[in-house]
């Protein structure tokens, strides 16, 4: 057992945490209590859109871990670009898995084994991804939604609705997340009827909570979508492309 991780810059560790060899932790940082990393897992990595900007590392945000989450060996985090990368409360990553700069994961989500999660990506609670699966950049898992092993999700999840495939297409409502969770009964009834129709239940509850963390997501991604022409990112290196012969 590792006495400790490889601490880089400023980095708040909670209590209770277990870290295996070779664990290296990057500020700024912030992490809860009861958190297990597995042997060479790195939190706060420097990304490539960071190092390709040359942002300097004071002038990125951080990441923040809350509680009794699981980092599996070799799995990876990266630092944000932007405000922050989280990870909330008794989520896994999985062995070999990466999640990307300014991901948000919730609560009680699974990521398995060798999985990409890409930047701004989202995996609200109770979602999951199987063995293997890539999640596209600004791309939102609905609350108890899971894409199934291998799995490539091109486009945002709805709650509730499990997807298989490459690219991921949908399969059936994801009745065991609905279980897991340990929705009540009136809630459960809400939940169908939402999937069924389409209509968000009147006043507060579960569904109706997670519709609107589902909505606010999915806007917030989209307002972070920058569609442009190759022009419009380099018009010298586009013009000259575009007028060699050898292309």
């Amino acid at each position: 057992m590792a006495a400790g991780p490889s601490v880089i810059g400023d980095v708040a560790i909670g209590r209770r945490n277990t870290f295996e060899h070779g664990v290296v932790i990057c500020g700024p940082a912030s992490i809860g209590d009861d958190n297990f990393f597995g042997a060479y897992s790195v939190i706060g990595g420097r990304c490539r859109q960071a190092h390709r900007r040359d942002i300097a590392p004071q002038r990125t945000g951080m990441v923040r871990i809350g509680d009794g989450n699981y980092f599996g060996e070799h799995s990876v985090v990266h630092g944000p670009v932007g405000d922050a990368t989280v990870v909330h409360d008794h989520s896994s990553v999985g062995a070999g898995s990466l999640l990307a700069h300014d991901t948000r994961v919730g609560s009680h989500v699974t990521v398995s084994v060798n999985c990409t999660v890409g930047g701004h990506g989202v995996l609200l609670d109770w979602s999951g991804l199987g063995i293997g699966c890539t999640l596209h950049p600004r791309t939102v898992m609905g609350h108890w939604s899971y894409a199934g092993m291998a799995a490539v999700v091109t486009r945002t999840v709805r709650p509730g609705h499990l997807v298989i495939g490459s690219p991921a297409r949908l399969l059936r409502p994801n009745y065991e997340a609905f279980v897991r969770s340990g929705l009540d009964a009136a809630s459960l009834a809400q939940l169908r009827a939402f999937l069924d129709t389409g209509e968000v239940p009147d006043g507060p509850s579960p569904v109706s909570r997670a519709v609107t963390e589902f909505e606010a997501a999915v806007a917030r991604t989209i307002r972070n979508r920058v569609l442009r022409s190759w022009s419009d990112v380099d018009s010298e290196r586009s013009r000259v492309i575009a007028h060699d012969p050898r292309s």
